[in-house]
């Protein structure tokens, strides 16, 4: 009896710290999170030119091969938590990044309109930001939904990454691992948000 008692004891002492350490580890993250998205409110109030530096998407002839990219962090659009930041891809102006700090940790949405601005079929999309993101990059697998709603984004994970020192912002898409995407816009030149 006294050894079923030492060993329940000692099972409960490890889940005990083991549970203190997973608390440690989530806040860290979400003070990343935070830093992270603080870094980037810096920005709100103008809107920003880029470019795809990189893309294996398509067979050379994919939307974002070489278009005009605008990124637009109007000011009425940045809050503590929640940054909806329209990305234009030379004329088409129906694609908005949502990053939002929710209970559980920090979310990437992708919001995607029809001319008329009403949701596209495929909308919503994105995943929560993992562990392995810091105070200047955050990385978002396929969140559940994502998954139920198209199978094939399994192997999906999205970057965003700021580098306030380089004056960059970048956002990327990996398939399986592998870079698939990347466009980054240069935040040293700001322009008006009516852009």
């Amino acid at each position: 009896m006294i050894k079923k008692l030492t060993t329940l004891l000692l099972l409960l002492s490890l889940t005990v710290l083991w549970s203190c350490e997973t608390d440690q580890v989530d806040e860290q993250q979400l003070e990343n999170q935070a830093v992270f998205m603080s870094q980037i409110q810096e920005y709100c109030g103008h809107a920003y030119k880029g470019e795809t530096e990189f893309i294996t998407l398509g067979d050379g002839d994919h939307v974002l091969q070489d278009p005009e990219l605008i990124m637009v962090l109007d000011e009425a659009a940045c809050s503590e938590d929640e940054i909806r930041i329209p990305f234009y891809v030379d004329d088409d102006r129906s694609r908005t990044w949502i990053l939002s700090m929710r209970e559980h940790g920090l979310h990437l949405a992708h919001d995607h309109r029809y001319p008329d601005g009403t949701e596209h079929d495929d909308n919503m999309y994105g995943g929560w930001a993992d562990a392995e993101g810091d105070e200047t990059v955050q990385y978002f697998p396929a969140d559940e939904p994502t998954i139920a709603d198209r199978a094939s984004r399994s192997i999906n994970r999205w970057s965003v990454k700021i580098k306030p020192e380089e004056d960059q912002y970048i956002y990327s898409l990996y398939l399986s691992e592998e870079l698939a995407y990347r466009a980054v816009f240069d935040l040293s030149e700001p322009y008006p948000t009516d852009i």
